[in-house]
């Protein structure tokens, strides 16, 4: 006789209330929990210090939301989108890199938002011989001047085309020191390595061991801070949330405490 033969019908009752809880049981675990959505956002370099507090006030309010940033050169973030890195939405320190994405279909026209506006100043070691802008050409030739590179760096494409405007690029092109990001132009300065360096006026927040020697003029570039969601990536749409958080008034106040102009 077969083991389900000789059961009592009480004994297979009970053994199908035990396994109908077990189920209930299994299916109750997994109620009410949610899994973090991970983002991965792409950063200009020149954004490095505000985005941890960006990405805190917004983790606060979305609990459920872990944002990871990578930084680098716009230029050089931009290619690893357009390779296919697990990133999720970009925010650059320039409007074009983010528009090429967006016209190869890489980035969401949507999604876009300009952030914040920047400002180019000239700055040197402490106790620096006088320059300005229009007098870069005065420093010796023996001496460095850096900038970003304009290949990849935003702070380096807007020094470039301020600086053709003024006449000056072609005059100091011997003396010139490319920085693979803002962050690295900063440096050469902070460690004395040249008389002059070109960065974003908030490079130099909380910085003492640097002076400005001059701000750029009404006619040098606008610096915008643009961003977008990756289209099709995985966490698109919350990367756009935290764009359009950046761009609400509350992540303005905190872009404006760092130094950041309005959009």
């Amino acid at each position: 006789m077969r083991f389900w033969e000789k059961m009592s019908v009480r004994s297979f009752i009970a053994i199908r209330a035990l396994l109908a809880l077990v189920v209930m049981s299994l299916l109750g675990c997994g109620k009410g929990q949610t899994r973090d959505t991970e983002v991965m956002v792409a950063v200009a370099a020149s954004l490095r210090n505000v985005t941890p507090e960006l990405v805190k006030v917004y983790q606060e309010k979305h609990p459920t939301t872990k944002i990871a940033a990578t930084y680098g050169a716009s230029g050089d973030l931009k290619k690893q989108v357009e390779g296919g890195a697990p990133i999720d939405g970009v925010m650059f320190a320039s409007a074009k890199p983010v528009d090429e994405l967006i016209k190869a279909g890489r980035a969401e026209a949507s999604s876009r938002r300009v952030l914040a506006t920047n400002q180019l100043v000239l700055i040197g070691p402490l106790g620096s011989k006088p320059v300005t802008f229009a007098t870069i050409d005065a420093v010796p030739e023996k001496e460095k001047i850096a900038i970003g590179d304009p290949g990849a760096v935003p702070a380096g494409q807007y020094a470039r085309d301020y600086l053709e405007k003024l006449g000056k690029w072609s005059k100091i092109q011997g003396r010139l020191v490319l920085g693979g990001d803002v962050a690295a132009v900063l440096a050469y300065a902070r460690r004395g390595e040249v008389a002059a360096a070109v960065v974003y006026k908030t490079e130099i927040r909380g910085i003492n061991d640097v002076m400005i020697l001059d701000y750029a003029g009404a006619e040098a570039p606008r610096v915008e801070l643009v961003a977008a969601a990756v289209t099709g990536a995985k966490a698109g749409g919350e990367a756009g949330a935290f764009v359009g958080f950046v761009a609400s008034p509350e992540g303005q106040k905190i872009l404006k405490d760092f130094g950041f102009g309005p959009p």
